[in-house]
């Protein structure tokens, strides 16, 4: 009978042994798990952050080819109505110039070169190939913060 008894206590040893095992590896994948989750959400929300601020910049062209602007040459930064983006013009000419649209914080700087017509002389219209991604301008030209811009 001794013998008996210390069989089953072998085999409740053998399966306290098992299941803290299986504890400790189903710990373990739920670890990586949640590692995998949380890295996961990182990347959505640095995915939505990039979206939201390359469409403000977008917005921010929108608005400034819909915008009259001042047949002077050089820099001209209206206030926006709104503040989720900023929009700047250079007129190159009378018939030429860049806008340039920011997003909220800056994240993102869009070019697209413009170009005016005699029926619209104050309204631009996008050039056929306008769009580009550094500014197009000389450093001096683009250095620095402009006027009414949230840039610095």
């Amino acid at each position: 009978m001794n013998r008996l008894s210390f069989s089953s206590s072998q085999q409740g040893n053998t399966t306290l042994l098992m299941v803290l095992v299986t504890m400790a590896l189903a710990s373990g994948i739920l670890r990586l798990t949640s590692d995998s989750l949380r890295y996961g959400a990182q990347q959505v929300n640095d995915e939505k952050n990039y979206l939201r601020a390359f469409y403000q910049a977008q917005s921010a062209l929108a608005w400034g080819r819909t915008h009259s602007w001042s047949t002077t040459q050089g820099w001209q930064c209206p206030s926006s109505p709104s503040t989720s983006f900023t929009v700047c013009f250079w007129r190159a000419s009378q018939t030429d110039g860049w806008l340039r649209g920011a997003s909220e914080k800056s994240e993102w700087l869009l070019w697209q070169r413009v170009i005016f017509s005699d029926v619209s002389p104050l309204r631009p219209q996008r050039h056929p190939r306008g769009w580009i991604d550094d500014c197009p301008l000389s450093a001096d030209q683009c250095g620095g913060k402009l006027p009414g811009d949230k840039l610095g």
